[in-house]
């Protein structure tokens, strides 16, 4: 028996190592190491205590320079806060990619694996970081500060025991808050529409951390930051396991201890429970993004006798790009969700640099404002659609069928073309001028000024005419026809599209000097030399989108014939 139970042991301890691997994950000392393992493993361990040892001093000096703003017993309650929370978002990612978005599940079941040994190791992949980051921050901070303020061996205790029952309670949370949801929701099991939303939840984190710091710029004294920390110790109080822990770390409290022990291990008989019940079924179930709707045959396309083939194209491109889970979410949404991504630091962050603004703008700022943001908006709708830059590989083993028909490869261009530039104006041109109805609306510009918002959208749409007519152009050189899964190239971003963003980044910094900064040079020489450079650019940006689009047009469709 205690063979079979040591065999099982390292089983599991041997699928750890290589779900490691699998998953991206860094493994100690392994064959790509520069030095043996075994010294790889001595550094690491090294570093680790040296780095707690650091901590541990740390907080053991500076804590009668903090005691009279923070007790013990907050630091204590604000830390196991933080590491509950932390453990549970750093988990909940890694649980989502290792026990879900990984194609390993059908490889591991038919091995000598037991299903139990499986969902171990795959927690276990995902557990790790956060329960080895969350001992040691809870050990070296509080025991440093503690053993300073003289506190007593309950406290201790109680230390060392929440450097593993926290992270376990926010790891044991995070996977039966995932297994439910992926069980509940059958829509989340689509991979695409999964990352999508992790990748809102790591904004909405963003946000949060953004909002939160801004409350404590400009503090001099500090009593923003204690006041927030009493908060946060107060707020710790709604957890009962930080609460019954810390009536037994400050006031030895035996059934504190007790209640503290079990609210972990109800979170983690309910996480077990949840996934013998649920985790199998689902994870197999799961799917890459697939076809909601059938692909447009060559019969439907020639169907259409009465309308031109430019416009039978059209159509043909719109249904195919809507058809698809990953078009949609990566073409379509990411194309009208892009201000989410920006408006939050501006609404959120530290407003000083807009305390030179004055409103309303004057003619030049608001001219600069309005030119700003329409590049801006173009810049990132256009670059992170990814319909534009795939438009010809997403045509696949079709493309011959395509090219068979009696059409114009420039009609078949231009279809493409139009397609993208429906997409890309509804999320710029129209938010530039949804924008301007409301800075009129809200005084920030006059109504005299308020004709600036037709040049601005001109501009934008202009500017979404050369972006996608580049990206375009870009794929027909050589595109992707041969694929297993379309969704292959569909999450990734090309070059084109991360320099179009790069300059989306460039021209928001513009926005907001322009906003901030320019009301004060209003009606001086340099103003006049910014409405001449705004005028040369708008001109340059309209004879480029005039030239791009005709040999784009021309180049693209010599290239598309002679593909082979």
């Amino acid at each position: 028996m205690k063979t079979t139970s040591t065999g099982s042991f390292s089983k599991v301890r041997k699928l750890i190592t290589v779900l490691k691997k699998c998953n991206g994950k860094a493994v100690i000392g392994d064959s790509n190491s520069l030095i043996s393992p075994f010294m790889a493993k001595i550094l690491v361990y090294c570093g680790v205590v040296l780095l707690t040892g650091a901590l541990l001093l740390g907080s053991y000096f500076v804590q009668p320079y903090l005691a009279p703003f923070i007790s013990t017993e907050s630091l204590a309650q604000v830390l196991m806060l933080l590491l509950l929370i932390l453990s549970f978002v750093l988990s909940i990612k890694d649980i989502v990619t290792v026990l879900y978005t990984s194609d390993d599940l059908e490889l591991l079941l038919p091995m000598p694996f037991s299903a139990g040994q499986i969902v171990i190791a795959k927690v276990a992949v995902a557990s790790s970081f956060p329960v080895i980051l969350s001992f040691i921050l809870m050990n070296s901070i509080c025991l440093g500060y503690g053993i300073r303020a003289k506190e007593g061996a309950s406290f201790i205790t109680g230390t060392v025991l929440s450097g593993i029952l926290i992270p376990v309670s926010g790891i044991s949370a995070a996977v039966l808050l995932v297994v439910v949801v992926f069980r509940v929701f059958g829509f989340i099991r689509n991979r695409d529409i999964t990352v999508a939303l992790g990748g809102i939840f790591t904004f909405a984190l963003s946000a949060a951390y953004i909002f939160v710091s801004s409350r404590f710029n400009g503090d001099e004294t500090g009593e923003k930051a204690t006041a927030a920390f009493n908060t946060f110790a107060a707020v710790s109080g709604v957890f009962p396991n930080i609460s019954y822990m810390s009536s037994f770390m400050f006031e030895g409290s035996i059934p504190g201890l007790l209640i503290s022990l079990a609210v972990p291990a109800i979170l983690f008989f309910l996480a077990v429970t949840a996934v013998k019940a649920f985790y199998f079924s689902t994870a197999l179930s799961i799917q890459n993004t697939g076809t909601g709707k059938k692909a447009v045959t060559k019969s439907q396309l020639q169907s259409g006798k009465k309308r031109n083939a430019l416009k039978a194209l059209t159509v043909y491109e719109a249904k195919s790009s809507r058809r698809n889970p990953a078009y949609m979410i990566y073409g379509f949404v990411m194309s009208f969700a892009w201000p989410v991504l920006f408006a939050m630091p501006l609404l959120f962050g530290n407003d000083s640099f807009f305390k030179g603004a004055s409103f309303p703008l004057g003619p030049i700022p608001t001219l600069l404002a309005f030119l700003s943001f329409a590049m801006t908006a173009s810049c990132f709708s256009c670059g992170f659609n990814i319909l534009p830059g795939t438009a010809f590989s997403r045509e696949g083993s079709g493309f011959e069928a395509i090219r068979a028909l009696p059409v114009d490869l420039r009609d078949y261009y231009r279809s493409k073309r139009n397609s993208s530039m429906l997409i890309c104006s509804l999320g710029s041109v129209l938010y530039v001028i949804i924008i301007g109805i409301v800075s009129i609306v809200m005084g920030f510009i006059s109504v005299g000024n308020g004709w600036m918002i037709i040049p601005g959208a001109g501009v934008s749409f202009l500017l979404n005419l050369v972006f996608v007519n580049l990206m375009l152009l870009g794929d027909s050189k050589k595109p992707r026809l041969n694929w297993d899964s379309e969704t292959e190239f569909s999450r990734k971003l090309g070059v084109v599209n991360l320099i179009i963003i790069g300059l989306g980044v460039i021209m928001l910094i513009v926005f907001m000097i322009s906003v901030a900064i320019m009301p004060k040079l209003d009606g001086t020489e340099t103003t006049k030399i910014i409405s001449i450079v705004c005028a040369a650019v708008a001109l340059l940006i309209c004879v480029l989108a005039a030239v791009i689009n005709n040999i784009s047009c021309r180049k693209a469709a010599e290239n598309l014939a002679k593909i082979e």
